[in-house]
This record gives structure tokens, sequence and C-alpha cells, in this order.
């Protein structure tokens, strides 16, 4: 973001969704090897985003067993 522009309160509500983001990511990567982990990121930052912000997220499973966003 632009933390030279983003009040205290804001700067640590981010590095505690990055921090959030970044553990969860670890946690799944050992469990989907098959998902691109920068996609993967992507989509827990979307899925872990504050209802209100922006959020959006679409998952489809194809008829392979893969997943599309």
């Amino acid at each position: 973001m632009y933390p030279e522009i983003m009040g205290s309160d804001a700067k640590q509500d981010l590095d505690a969704l990055v921090a959030k983001l970044k553990a969860k990511q670890k946690q799944l990567i050992r469990e989907l090897p098959d998902i691109d982990p920068e996609e993967l990121f992507q989509i827990l930052h979307s899925l872990l985003r504050p209802i209100g912000s922006g959020r959006r997220f679409f998952l489809r499973k194809q008829a392979d067993g893969t997943h599309v966003f």
C-alpha cells in the first residue's frame, strides 16, 4: 500500500493482515502443492479481507479436478 500516507493504525492493520496471509499461505502450500503460491496468496487475500472492503472471490472446480477462479 502507501505507508507514507497511512496512519499508524492502518499500517498496523495492514501488517497484521499480511502476517495472517503469509501464515495461512505457508500452511496451505503443503496441502495444495498444485496451486501456484502467488495465486494462492491472491485467493487468501480475497478471502481474508474485511467485509465491505471490495473482496471478490469466485472458484470453480473443473471436471479434471483442478480449480479456476
